[in-house]
């Protein structure tokens, strides 16, 4: 089974952040320049303070007639954050997701963060081990009988 390292192994371990100060206007244009649906929310020692998303930027819209892109980051953002280990398996990730509603998970080791993973990241590589398997099942019944 595979772990979150083996995503970050072939995605990388880029992570696009802000710092809590930033606006949604800024927050919305990296969103936007990098086609990524979250950021996370660091401050100047690169510590985790909240993570924001776009689901979080449409919740804080809902219902207004008028935008304020000034609006900082840190009154919009999500401020638990949870996290995982490049260790934990995809089976664990899939579990928190779906648990707590959410599509990004920071990776943290060692109190570093080291990388970032969605739920299609996730969904990817868990549907490429049970392919992997299954053409191993297979190859052991044709070959077996």
């Amino acid at each position: 089974m595979s772990t979150v390292r083996t995503i970050l192994d072939q995605k990388g371990s880029e992570v696009i952040s802000i710092h809590p100060e930033d606006t949604l206007a800024q927050a919305i244009l990296k969103l936007t320049q990098h086609r990524i649906g979250a950021l996370l929310v660091l401050d100047d020692k690169g510590s985790i303070k909240g993570i924001l998303s776009e689901r979080d930027i449409i919740k804080h819209l809902a219902g207004k007639m008028e935008f304020s892109a000034s609006v900082p980051a840190s009154t919009v953002m999500t401020k638990g954050v949870t996290y995982v280990k490049p260790h934990q398996s995809l089976d664990e990730c899939l579990q928190l997701m779906t648990t707590g509603r959410f599509r990004h998970l920071p990776v943290v080791d060692n109190d570093n963060i080291v990388g970032l993973v969605s739920i299609g990241d996730v969904v990817k590589a868990v549907l490429a081990d049970r392919e992997f398997q299954i053409g191993q099942l297979e190859y052991y019944i044709t070959n077996t009988f």
